[in-house]
């Protein structure tokens, strides 16, 4: 792995949105951090929220090998709903599983998952990086952007075919570590209150 800027990030990220047919072009390498952030928000709010929901973040880039790829989850969200709908396990292989079993339209009608494209992915893969996140400790890595891509990859595997593959990885701050650390803060506050009858 190697550590990567925020901005390197932000930047490719936002090259592949505006790769999509759909999206209208804009301007990606004059973008500042902030500027990239925002716009990146504003086109894929639900995918990118981790990186101001979970600052700072440290990014990586680094090769996934079969392994890696074996124990990604879809992008994080409430349960049943899109991608953790398609997938009970909500692993990459779970909703490939799905989707090997499936009809595309009818998976696409109940989870609302566009299950066409991951097929079509199968036979032409677009470029670019995927961008997983995580957080400190025992937390899996999720697939925040490139979600068809990955389900289309773990399509191939079934048949034995692999690729290693490039992606940007985001550990996040423990949300946990934060609250905890104020709580006690607290609590020694309100023992010093109380000892000293403040």
């Amino acid at each position: 792995m190697r550590r990567v800027a925020q901005i390197e990030v932000l930047r490719e990220w936002l090259r592949v949105e505006r790769s999509h047919p759909e999206v209208d072009w804009f301007p990606v390498e004059s973008l500042d951090e902030r500027a990239a952030l925002d716009e990146l928000l504003d086109r894929n709010p639900g995918a990118a929220a981790f990186v101001w929901r979970d600052a700072p973040v440290r990014w990586y880039e680094t090769t996934l090998d079969r392994e890696d790829f074996a124990d990604l989850r879809v992008v994080e969200g409430p349960e049943g709903l899109r991608w953790r709908a398609l997938s009970p396990d909500g692993t990459i292989h779970g909703a490939a599983r799905r989707i090997a079993d499936g009809d595309p339209g009818e998976l696409t009608d109940e989870t609302g998952v566009d299950v066409s494209t991951v097929v079509e992915f199968v036979e032409e893969m677009p470029d670019g990086p995927l961008v997983l996140s995580t957080r400190e400790g025992c937390v899996p890595r999720y697939v925040a952007d490139g979600n068809h891509r990955a389900v289309a990859l773990a399509l191939r595997m079934r048949s034995g075919d692999f690729s290693p593959q490039r992606a940007y990885l985001g550990v996040g701050a423990n949300r946990v570590v934060r609250p905890l650390r104020q709580r006690l803060c607290g609590a020694v506050e309100d023992a010093l209150d109380s000892y000293f009858g403040r």
